[in-house]
């Protein structure tokens, strides 16, 4: 599953925080959705992701 496909569960809305992390858990991109620095990384493998009430949303990328 890729980043881009995230997006299409609608768990993502305009206000959600994302958070793309390597392995590490060291935070490689934050923002939301539509920005730049987050769709760089929409075709990046993705090994999981948590979702939050708090609307923000943890990817860890492989």
């Amino acid at each position: 599953m890729t980043i881009g496909k995230i997006y299409e569960t609608g768990l993502i809305k305009d206000e959600t925080d994302i958070f793309i992390r390597e392995r590490d858990f060291n935070i490689i991109a934050q923002g939301k959705w539509y920005e730049d620095r987050i769709l760089d990384y929409a075709n990046m493998e993705v090994k999981s992701f948590t979702w939050q009430d708090d609307g923000k949303v943890y990817i860890d990328v492989k």
